[in-house]
């Protein structure tokens, strides 16, 4: 529930045709296959790979062609292979959000992933950081979708 004066979190849900364990495995195990580094990353066309450590006080960091790790965010929960919880900051800790990502059942087997992407400064770059990711999150999740099934 948003309070006043809170800004709203981006919402994202997914209809995956893969079981919730081969989902999160695949979200975590496999970030460098599928999250578009060149479009959604700290060193763009410098990037190279990114790392997700699920587990708790684990790191998600991308690295660039000159080996350079680039912090994305901590684990905070790390409840394989229903939901994750992890600080969001892009080197910014001063800018932090927090982003949750559950794994349910769904129908024939599948899976729904739901993103929530909170905690958003209560500015105006909070504001505007908060509408970016709203669009930003399903051309990322687009091709996660695309590289699952």
């Amino acid at each position: 529930m948003k309070g006043i004066g809170e800004i709203a979190p981006v919402e994202k849900t997914l209809f995956l045709k893969a079981d919730p364990a081969r989902a999160f495995a695949h979200f975590t195990q496999n970030i460098s296959i599928w999250w578009p580094l060149a479009t959604h990353s700290l060193s763009r066309a410098h990037a190279e790979s990114v790392v997700f450590e699920a587990r708790a006080g684990g790191r998600i960091y991308e690295i660039d062609v000159t080996g350079r790790e680039r912090e994305w965010g901590r684990v905070k929960v790390c409840d394989a292979p229903h939901r994750l919880v992890f600080s969001w900051v892009l080197e910014k800790r001063a800018e932090a959000s927090e982003v949750e990502v559950t794994f349910d059942s769904g129908a024939d087997g599948g899976a729904v992933l739901k993103l929530v992407h909170r905690g958003w400064l209560e500015t105006k770059s909070g504001a505007a950081r908060r509408d970016e990711y709203d669009s930003g999150w399903a051309p990322v999740l687009g091709a996660y979708r695309a590289s699952l099934e």
